[in-house]
């Protein structure tokens, strides 16, 4: 059966999208008609409505028309996986208003003197939070960041370097908070002890599936060393999970948490006596080689994740640790980045959060070029990194004796 076919006219009106949105939407490749009259006249059909409704939802969501085209021309999910898909999204959009709305009133019900204080924390949470809940809606980011790291010098890889220092036994339960694509839990797969059950929460469901598929293969090995995972979405800043474990791990998400004190007295509820709360995060000279070179090429580039991190690095987290925890340790992964080769230090900065996509896929030559020059004078790009893990345990009670 022939489907039915609509005018823009038409489509305009069962849709409530101009016609002049509808052109619009045509002109920058979005919208395509699926088909021509002989007088030239565009043609639309139901699919053209499931299109239409996915632009508009991400236009909602606060995607640019670059982002959208990029979704959704290369899109291959069916309606039901695509509106799957949506709720996700939306639900990420909603607990990024419930922050907002949070820090709104609590600017409102400020004591005299914490007004400003309140307000600066609303402003982060405005201009960083739905910047990096978009950054961490898929892993394809994370990924391009992660390859970089394959030049580190250190004498173990990162993944190898945080399982060392969790000191996991036998039989052990971990909760992974922030976990992401859980590309380290991937990697150390096959030297994890045996009958440990882990829970990987994370803010974003898109990164959850990620971490899903990724452990998928590692499936066998799971099994035969008896490890069960579960996964659940979570908040950082208000989280709500039961459970009593041996490991808690926060890794490089610290500096993304508004309400890190309120997390942390969360983490002791939940640590057993002889845990361990294992968080890493990097130190005010991490990269500086690499964003000193963005500068260079092109000042107006942000670099949104030197200024994130301010919250939660090496050099301030263990005074905000300290309120809870009384065993601190900061253990220091010697490693730097050598660089010989140009394209992963321009996929690098395409990741950033931000306008560094916008700013240097049309000058992809010039950037690579310059990043060559660098290779070809010192022998590799030189970029230092600033890592660490904080290892804390509780607050021993103190025993009154008679």
């Amino acid at each position: 059966m022939e489907k039915k076919q609509y005018t823009i006219g038409e489509f305009g009106r069962i849709s409530g999208v101009s016609a002049k949105t509808i052109r619009f939407y045509d002109e920058k490749g979005l919208l395509k008609p699926v088909g021509y009259s002989e007088a030239g006249y565009r043609y639309y059909d139901e699919s053209s409505i499931v299109t239409l409704q996915r632009i508009l939802l991400l236009r909602y969501l606060g995607m640019s028309l670059e982002q959208i085209k990029e979704t959704v021309c290369n899109s291959t999910l069916s309606l039901e996986e695509s509106l799957q898909e949506q709720k996700k999204l939306l639900n990420e959009k909603k607990r990024h208003l419930d922050r907002v709305i949070d820090a709104v009133d609590k600017v409102q019900t400020a004591e005299v003197g914490q007004t400003w204080e309140n307000l600066l924390e609303a402003i982060r949470i405005l201009e960083v939070s739905d910047m990096i809940i978009k950054q961490y809606r898929s892993d394809d980011n994370l990924n391009r960041r992660i390859s970089l790291h394959n030049y580190s010098t250190g004498k173990l890889p990162w993944a190898d370097w945080v399982l060392e220092n969790l000191e996991l036994s036998e039989g052990m339960d971990i909760l992974c908070l922030g976990c992401g694509n859980a590309a380290n839990l991937v990697a150390m797969a096959e030297k994890l002890p045996r009958n440990l059950t882990f829970l990987l929460t994370d803010y974003s469901e898109g990164m959850l599936e990620k971490a899903k598929e990724g452990l998928a293969a590692k499936l066998d090995v799971l099994r035969e060393k008896n490890i069960t995972i579960r996964y659940e979405v979570a908040d950082a800043n208000c989280l709500s999970l039961l459970g009593s474990y041996d490991r808690i791990t926060a890794n490089h998400m610290l500096y993304h948490v508004e309400k890190r004190q309120d997390l942390f007295q969360k983490v002791k509820m939940l640590l057993k006596p002889e845990g361990m709360f294992c968080a890493t995060t990097i130190g005010e000279q991490h990269m500086q080689e690499l964003y000193e070179f963005v500068e260079r090429f092109d000042s107006k580039i942000e670099v949104p994740f030197h200024r994130v991190s301010c919250g939660f690095r090496l050099e301030n987290g263990k005074e905000q640790l300290q309120t809870v925890f009384e065993d601190i340790e900061c253990v220091i992964c010697d490693s730097d980045l050598l660089v010989d080769t140009a394209e992963p230090v321009y996929e690098y900065v395409y990741s950033f959060p931000g306008n560094a996509a916008e700013l240097i896929k049309d000058r992809k030559e010039e950037f690579l070029s310059k990043v060559k020059e660098i290779i070809e004078r010192e022998g590799a790009f030189y970029i230092h990194k600033s890592t660490g893990m904080f290892r804390c345990r509780l607050k021993k009670e103190i025993e009154w004796k008679e």
